[in-house]
C-alpha cells in the first residue's frame, strides 16, 4: 500500500515510517522542511531514498490534499506537542487545523485505513479506572483541549462510518528519539540529579516501537472504525525508582512532597515563558497525580500486539541515550557494562 505519513520527522512518525517500509508499504512523508527527513532516517537505519517526501504543512489544505492524492492509507501522526500555556496558541492554530486538513483529504480519496495519533491526554480527566478506549472525551490543559477537539472529530468521522482508526498513546519512550520528544528531558533528570518521588504520583509509559507495531498490524483495508488504547505501563514514583535501579545500579531518590510538585509545576510555566525548561509544568502535574492505568486488553486482542515490559523499554531507550550523547556511561551504570 501506498502511505501519506504526516509528522514523518517525529518520534512516532518516524517509527511509523521505519516499521511500515518493513512490511513492504510505499511511503509518502508531508514535511515542512523535507531536508530533515533523509538525516533522520539515515540515523534510524533507513534508506531515505526509498522514501518519497512531499513539501508542505498540514495547515496547508492544499498541499495535504495534493500529498493525499494517489495514496491508499493515512497516518496521521504530525501535532505541536507541549504541556506549557504559553504553547497554547500555536498548538490550536496547528493541531485541530492539521487534523482537519489531513482526516479530511484522506476521507475525500478514499484512503483505508486512516490512522490518527490521539493522546490519552484527549480523554483526561479520567472518569473510568481502568481507562478504555471509549473513555469520553475531556481535555483539560493547552495540550489536553487541542487533542480532545481533534478526538471529537476523529470520532465524528467513525459515527458516519468512515475507517478512522484512533490511537491513545500514553506517556511515550523509546530509542532513537532524536529529534528529543518531551519526555526525554525527565530521563536526563532521573539519571544525572535523582528521581523525584511522592506518594501518589503515578504514570503511565508506552513504548513508540509497540505504536508503530499496532499501525502496521492496522495496515489493512476494509477493518472500518476502531479505537485502540496503548497505555503500557502504569507505575508509581517508588516502583519506577525500583526498576531504574535494577537496570542502571543505585538511583538518587528525591523526596518531595505533592504541593512541592504543584508548586514547581507554577514555576516550570513561567520558566518556559522565558526559554526556560524545569521539565515539571503545571499540565504535566496534573497527568502525574491524576492519571488512571488503562486497559490495553482490546488492543492487544484485535491487533495481536504485546506491549513490551517498562524494562527492557528503559534499557533501549537509555543505551541509546549514551550512544547518542545525552548521557555519559556512568549515568547508565550497568548498562554501560554489558
Amino acid at each position: 500500500m501506498k502511505v501519506l505519513v504526516t509528522g514523518g520527522t517525529g518520534f512516532v512518525g518516524s517509527h511509523a515510517i521505519r516499521r511500515l517500509l518493513e512490511d513492504g508499504h510505499e511511503i509518502r512523508a508531508l514535511a515542512r522542511t523535507p531536508s530533515k527527513v533523509a538525516p533522520l532516517m539515515a540515523k534510524m537505519g533507513v534508506d531515505p531514498t526509498g522514501i518519497e517526501i512531499v513539501e508542505g504543512d498540514i495547515t496547508d489544505e492544499d498541499a495535504v490534499a495534493a500529498a493525499t492524492a494517489g495514496c491508499d492509507a493515512v497516518v496521521h501522526a504530525a501535532a505541536i506537542v507541549a504541556v506549557t500555556p504559553d504553547m497554547e496558541p500555536e498548538m490550536e492554530r496547528v493541531n485541530l487545523a492539521g487534523a482537519t486538513n489531513v482526516l479530511g483529504a484522506a476521507v475525500e480519496h478514499g484512503c483505508d485505513p486512516i490512522i490518527h495519533v490521539s493522546s490519552v491526554s484527549a480523554i483526561f480527566p479520567n472518569e473510568t479506572d481502568p481507562i478504555t478506549a471509549d473513555h469520553p472525551v475531556r481535555g483539560k490543559g493547552s495540550y489536553g483541549r487541542t487533542k480532545a477537539a481533534c478526538d471529537r472529530l476523529a470520532r465524528g468521522l467513525q459515527g458516519d462510518g468512515h475507517p478512522v482508526i484512533i490511537i491513545y498513546p500514553s506517556g511515550i519512550v523509546g530509542p532513537d528519539d532524536w529529534n528529543e520528544s518531551i519526555n526525554l528531558a525527565s530521563y536526563k533528570v532521573w539519571l544525572t540529579q535523582g528521581i523525584p518521588t511522592a506518594k501518589g504520583f503515578a504514570t503511565s509509559y508506552v513504548d513508540v516501537r509497540d505504536l508503530a507495531e499496532i499501525m502496521a498490524a492496522s495496515m489493512t483495508p476494509g477493518g472500518g472504525p476502531h479505537r485502540f488504547l496503548a497505555t503500557g505501563t502504569h507505575i508509581d514514583a517508588a516502583d519506577l525508582a525500583v526498576l531504574l535501579e535494577g537496570l542502571v545500579g543505585k538511583v538518587r531518590r528525591l523526596p518531595l512532597p505533592r504541593a512541592g510538585f504543584w508548586v514547581w509545576g507554577k514555576v516550570g510555566d513561567v520558566a518556559k515563558r522565558f526559554g526556560r525548561d524545569l521539565v515539571v509544568t503545571s499540565e504535566g502535574y496534573e497527568y502525574m497525580f491524576f492519571s488512571n492505568a488503562g486497559d490495553d486488553r482490546p488492543t492487544t486482542e484485535t491487533t495481536g500486539v504485546h506491549f513490551r515490559p517498562l524494562d527492557e523499554t528503559f534499557r533501549d531507550t537509555f543505551r541509546w541515550m549514551a550512544e547518542a550523547g545525552h548521557l555519559e556511561a556512568k549515568h547508565i551504570g550497568k548498562l554501560a557494562a554489558d
